[in-house]
């Protein structure tokens, strides 16, 4: 049986909106990859994941406070975000090392936060930002690039829009 290495927790993470930092230690949800589905007969119903077709993606960014980063993050019209976080990773021989990660995304405005405001309390809100582009990188390392403007979609290093593409 090998070793796989055990990711921890996440030690620190950056928000960068356009080159400039907006939020800092705070938490961000970036989309997965959902593809559109179709029911086909097989014994009776299966649903298939039609490659190439994907559902609406969405990035929700939560900050603390009503700050510059707010309104830099939150502008209506089209914006690139670099997030970057560093997790603890333990390896076979029991060593702990920090291990990088990065995403890119360019999104499209969904909506401004509501501000809520209670004494006592830190001011928490929650953008949320349509995707027409997202690329994953885990220590230096592409996991996966969607850019559905340009009609990418690539996983672990695999084009699976390139067959389509060359149909058409």
């Amino acid at each position: 049986m090998g070793w796989k290495d055990i990711n921890g927790a996440v030690v620190a993470d950056t928000v960068y909106c356009d080159d400039v930092l907006v939020a800092k230690d705070t938490s961000f949800t970036i989309p997965g990859i959902a593809f559109a589905t179709a029911d086909v007969a097989a014994m009776g119903t299966m649903t298939v994941p039609i490659i190439g077709m994907l559902e609406n993606m969405q990035l929700t960014v939560k900050q603390i406070g009503v700050d510059k980063g707010l309104s830099k993050l939150n502008k209506l019209k089209a914006q690139n975000l670099e997030f970057r976080w560093v997790e603890t990773v333990v390896k076979s021989d029991g060593a702990l090392s920090q291990e990088g990660r990065k995403a890119f995304v360019r999104t499209m405005p969904s909506a401004i936060p509501d501000i809520g405001v209670e004494n006592g309390s830190a001011t928490e809100l929650e953008s949320t930002f349509n995707v027409t582009r997202c690329q994953v990188y885990a220590d230096g390392k592409e996991l996966f690039c969607v850019d559905r403007l340009a009609n990418v979609l690539r996983v672990g290093g695999k084009d699976y829009y390139s067959k389509i593409a060359n149909l058409l």
